[in-house]
């Protein structure tokens, strides 16, 4: 059966968000996958708008949830969970590196014009099958953590944990265990104890694409207006001349985690420590795996940019 596949991702501190994404859609569109639907997980006013943009570019038009940035500034616990992030955000924008507000600017849209990202959540599991749904988060754990800790309501009588456990497969979640202050684990380090310690079925971490450059192909192949090349040459500042590729390894597994080019251990359980930024072994906490390159880097390069053109051949 093809993947049924919710992608959960920042859309705002790098540019691998939209290769990620243009795979996604490109397989979606060649029905070897379903995409369902597509949750922001970061505090920008401009990600879900950013997605809306890029889908509608492609010919789609997906259920599409949001975090409301302006929901985590309320008080100074919320002001200093995202002090790092809203840095980060601020940086980028200062730099004009934020292709996501160029992009929300082009349809005029905010975050307060989607659905919140836990509704969303809470509508896509419930309409899927039991046990039929892959969840692929490139960014915070932050959207994913909130659906988590939902209760019953008119959408489902099940909590978010119950609707979790029936209707998810697994979960992927791109990230470095090995790393103190992982970026996506670390910029909300409150949501990710929180997923780890809650999140009942199993989770696939995937750590791979610093050594796999990819994109540096988009400003050759795809026309000038054209999203993808648009927002690898804007956060790059220059004529693109490619990005790690870790969220689009990430995806590659959710799509096909059958490849010959990754290979997927057991790797034990873990919590993760907010304070100290760091996961630890656990028997209390979320069964994990953990996604490997299994080729040559320059083989998934190749790989990865025959896929956000659409060109899956070699699937």
């Amino acid at each position: 059966e093809k993947p049924l596949i919710i992608f959960d991702t920042d859309m705002d501190t790098d540019c691998d968000d939209v290769g990620a994404f243009a795979m996604l859609m490109e397989a979606h569109r060649l029905n070897k996958i379903k995409l369902a639907g597509v949750i922001s997980d970061s505090v920008s006013k401009y990600a879900a708008p950013c997605c809306e943009m890029i889908a509608n570019y492609y010919g789609f038009n997906f259920p599409i949830g949001a975090i409301y940035s302006d929901n985590y500034k309320e008080t100074e616990n919320d002001i200093e969970r995202f002090a790092d992030y809203r840095r980060h955000s601020k940086n980028c924008l200062e730099n004009g590196r934020s292709y996501n507000r160029i992009f929300a600017d082009d349809i005029g849209k905010i975050d307060r014009d989607y659905s919140t990202a836990a509704t969303t959540y809470r509508k896509l599991l419930s309409d899927a099958d039991d046990n039929s749904v892959i969840i692929v988060c490139v960014g915070m754990l932050t959207a994913i953590q909130e659906a988590l800790c939902t209760n019953t309501d008119e959408i489902s009588v099940l909590s978010g944990v119950e609707l979790f456990q029936k209707k998810v497969k697994y979960v992927i979640t791109m990230g470095n265990p090995d790393k103190i202050n992982d970026f996506n684990w670390g910029k909300d380090s409150y949501a990710t104890k929180l997923f780890f310690s809650l999140c009942p079925v199993p989770v696939y971490i995937s750590a791979e694409g610093t050594n796999v450059v990819t994109g540096n192909h988009l400003t050759a192949a795809l026309s000038l207006e054209h999203p993808l090349r648009r927002a690898y040459e804007i956060w790059l500042g220059k004529e693109n001349f490619g990005r790690s590729s870790w969220d689009l390894i990430a995806v590659l597994y959710a799509i096909n985690s059958k490849s010959t080019y990754l290979i997927c251990n057991d790797y034990g359980y873990f919590e993760y420590n907010a304070e100290k930024k760091q996961l630890f072994s656990s028997s209390k906490g979320a069964q994990c795996k953990k996604i490997y390159l299994n080729c040559e880097p320059h083989q998934m390069e190749v790989l990865l940019n025959q896929y956000m053109l659409g060109n899956f051949k070699n699937y």
